[in-house]
């Protein structure tokens, strides 16, 4: 038995992280099945550890941040004009990630991805193949395992679809026949009961749709806590899931079960500018980040923010876009910023897609225009603990795209305009006169910026990599469309000790 982990053995497992351990070892904290799942409160804790690895920063912080940054628009400043990198997130910014580490932890970003990915998995695998023994005698504890299960069922679908937006090509670039994942369905108890072959992508995506299908059929639709999936956001991920296989029907049969798309369900402006730091209406599902759970300075908020969109002491808002300050300058007068590492920045070619009277635009200033614009899209919710905040996981503005896009593909060009120009009448931006997949893409970069999309929609829409505008500090400004070079390599750790694993299921680039 591996993962029944209570917090000693969640905070245990990542401080070992850094090692080169076998995967699916037994810690020294676990329990019998039929100990962890005797209770709602201990099936429960189990559900919280499968939470708790989605969101832990050597997973969810470098792959949101490392998925955006491999796109065109987004930059890593290089540390000459103040606030080092540290190398944070600079070799996937390159796309010169290794499968394992060859020159600093952070020159193989995948290892930890991985690990993390497939901890939560297995998480949910324990409460899945054990689902008999989840309690049931009265009707409460009934109600409350079937939440349990149908939230395990989502989690582990949401990590199999984000592992193979890191780690796979485009299912429509490839089609069902692509290298897919390692589906691991049974709790990682001995090594050799995951020692399971890489899938393709059909088989990929079938494990994926039935487990969301699962979660939709079985969650409620209470919207009241976002901050654990519901049936709202099970819809979501499987529009999002349907929409990466092309099945554009599907997709907009999701979509549709969310909004009517008018635009009265979205934030407000004021809301869109406050920093993202707090649920509202429009999340339907976030990560809820305290000043005791926070990564600090390797939160989502530390390499995001540095200024508030709506300075009290300063022009940094609605008038001050885009000016330009020196270092000093900031310290000197001691303005109210909030430094992490501030690392990730707005290329000028990015912050000229959008009008000045959209609300998104929140690029307050740069230190040169080389080094990027500063994003003040997302802030923690006080300076005295840095990275508080309820993350975004999944927003209905996604649901907007997602019908104006499969609309598209559907014929009806109409409707999707609609709810594209719903979308950024909201927002104050530029109203699109036509619906083509140029004006979805642009609009999904004006929307999503910072939240982990870049790189799946490149390789979903097929698009190239074209890095344009003032320099970029990478050494990678172009690749072709569906480059191999637009995933991480599969660990080696994977393919040296997986017996089910062969040199042929490494992908293209690094084989």
């Amino acid at each position: 038995m591996k993962a029944k982990y209570l917090f000693i053995g969640l905070f245990a497992a990542a401080l070992s992280s850094c090692s080169e351990d076998r995967l699916f070892q037994d810690p020294a904290t676990s329990f019998s099945d039929e100990t962890v799942l005797e209770s709602v409160e201990s099936a429960n804790t189990v559900l919280m550890g499968a939470y708790y690895y989605t969101a832990h920063y050597h997973y969810h912080t470098i792959g949101n941040l490392c998925m955006d940054v491999m796109g065109d628009d987004l930059k890593v400043t290089d540390g000459s004009y103040g606030l080092s990198t540290y190398n944070w997130i600079m070799f996937a910014y390159n796309y010169t990630q290794y499968p394992r580490v060859v020159d600093g932890w952070w020159s193989a970003y995948a290892p930890y991805m991985w690990r993390q990915a497939y901890h939560a998995i297995d998480q949910c695998n324990e409460l899945i193949n054990y689902a008999e023994n989840l309690p049931s005698s009265t009707a409460s504890d009934e109600a409350q395992s079937k939440s349990i299960l149908a939230q395990a069922y989502a989690i582990r679908g949401y990590n199999f679809l984000n592992l193979f937006h890191l780690f796979c090509g485009s299912y429509t670039g490839q089609g069902a026949s692509g290298q897919g994942l390692f589906l691991r369905t049974t709790p990682g108890s001995a090594q050799s009961e995951n020692d399971v072959p890489r899938s393709n992508l059909g088989e990929s995506f079938q494990q994926i749709i039935s487990d969301f299908t699962n979660a939709y059929n079985n969650l409620s639709d209470d919207r009241s806590n976002s901050l654990y999936i519901n049936k709202d956001a099970a819809a979501l991920l499987l529009a999002r899931a349907y929409l990466e296989m092309g099945d554009y029907a599907n997709a907009q049969k999701y979509a549709e079960t969310l909004t009517n798309f008018d635009g009265s369900d979205l934030m407000s402006q004021a809301e869109w500018q406050s920093g993202f730091n707090t649920a509202n209406k429009e999340y339907l599902w976030g990560f809820n980040f305290t000043s005791e759970t926070t990564n600090i300075y390797a939160s989502m908020y530390s390499f995001l923010q540095f200024a508030t969109a709506k300075d009290a002491n300063s022009t940094f808002g609605t008038e001050g876009y885009g000016s330009q300050t020196d270092y000093d300058y900031i310290y000197d007068n001691g303005l109210d910023v909030l430094e992490g590492y501030s690392t990730i920045r707005a290329n000028n070619s990015f912050v000229e897609l959008f009008g000045d009277g959209d609300c998104r635009k929140l690029f307050p200033f740069y230190f040169d225009e080389k080094d990027g614009y500063f994003i003040a899209k997302f802030t923690s919710k006080n300076t005295s603990s840095l990275g508080v905040g309820d993350w975004p996981m999944l927003r209905l503005a996604e649901a907007y795209l997602i019908e104006a896009e499969a609309c598209l593909q559907n014929g009806q060009t109409a409707k999707g305009l609609a709810a594209l120009n719903a979308l950024q009448a909201q927002r104050g931006g530029t109203i699109s006169t036509e619906l083509n997949i140029d004006e979805v893409w642009k609009e999904r970069r004006r929307e999503l910026y910072g939240e982990g999309f870049a790189l799946g929609d490149l390789k979903r829409l097929q698009k190239p990599l074209e890095r344009t505008g003032i320099d970029h500090w990478s050494s990678t400004l172009s690749l072709p469309a569906n480059s191999p070079r637009m995933m991480f390599p599969i660990p080696l750790d994977e393919l040296d000790y997986n017996a089910n694993a062969t040199s042929a299921d490494q992908n293209e680039y690094w084989r």
